[in-house]
């Protein structure tokens, strides 16, 4: 998932039918995130992971909650094979609508939980594993987190390299979440065929997310509320509405380092997201780790 600052968030969950919550979150995703430079995440991504096709053409890294895949076939333009991962089975059904360009590397998506993964690729490792969202912090308790960095600590190859976005929990408590309001336009991308883009398509349609956290100081959570609205841009009548909820589970650095060691996988890098080798604060919201499995 990927909260503002203040608030605003992607990955939402939500007080619904889960197939409900896919399909909703699915169709605007995409949009959501239109102002995001992908290709230059994954150049940044490789480098930090030392993923090079022209040197390693059997390269493979695997993106733990991929969503609507565009991550991943960015990763593939770069001549690195690459797998998607996400249990949102709608978001995987939209990843794969979107075209493979000819002559790029591998790609695979897969729909599920990571434990499944695991055990249906037992004894398979990656070349280097992402998760660029902060997905780790949508994870219920930090056992559980534990779990899941173990199980990605089994699907590295020795030496290879694990990128985590994660939100700091040291600026959590410095900076208490407050209300947020977005608003989106169609994103039209041209990977997506025009039957998969999101109900926003007719630029007179606008989507508006509110979204309104609660913290939860003693147990280290964040509830958010969001109310997502998609409007008539010219007489503002709303035409569809829903509301959801997710909780975050934030952690502070001291915490996270705890379970990485843990984990067995070595820091090699904490730094604000984006800017290696700068030094945390407690007023950087997103934070990265860049880990390694040596054995």
């Amino acid at each position: 998932m990927d909260v503002d600052a203040h608030g605003s968030a992607g990955r939402e969950g939500v007080q619904m039918s889960l197939a409900d919550y896919h399909e909703r979150f699915a169709a605007c995703y995409d949009t959501f995130y239109a102002d995001r430079d992908v290709l230059a995440d994954v150049q940044y991504a490789a480098g930090l992971l030392k993923l090079d096709a022209s040197s390693n053409s059997s390269a493979h890294v695997l993106d733990l909650g991929c969503g609507s895949g565009s991550h991943v076939l960015a990763f593939a333009r770069l001549g690195i094979d690459a797998t998607g991962i996400d249990k949102s089975p709608a978001m995987i059904a939209r990843a794969l609508a979107k075209p493979v360009p000819k002559g790029t590397a591998g790609v695979r998506f897969v729909s599920g939980t990571f434990r499944d993964f695991c055990a249906e690729t037992n004894g398979q490792t990656f070349d280097g594993v992402v998760s660029i969202f902060q997905v780790f912090n949508c994870m219920e308790s930090a056992g559980e987190m534990l779990a899941h960095l173990k199980l990605v600590r089994s699907k590295l190859a020795v030496g290879s390299r694990f990128l985590i976005d994660l939100w700091n929990g040291a600026a959590v408590f410095a900076d208490d979440p407050r209300p947020c309001e977005r608003r989106f336009r169609d994103t039209e991308d041209p990977e997506t065929p025009a039957c998969h883009r999101c109900h926003n398509e007719d630029p007179s349609k606008e989507i508006v997310r509110v979204t309104t956290p609660q913290l939860d100081r003693i147990n280290q959570r964040c509830t958010l509320h969001y109310r997502v609205r998609t409007l008539n841009a010219a007489t503002r009548e709303t035409l569809n509405e829903f509301e959801s909820v997710h909780i975050l589970l934030f952690l502070t650095p001291v915490q996270y380092r705890h379970l990485f060691e843990l984990a067995d996988l070595t820091i090699i890098d904490e730094f604000r997201r984006g800017q290696p080798g700068t030094p945390i604060t407690d007023r950087d919201w997103y934070i990265s780790y860049l880990l390694q499995s040596d054995t």
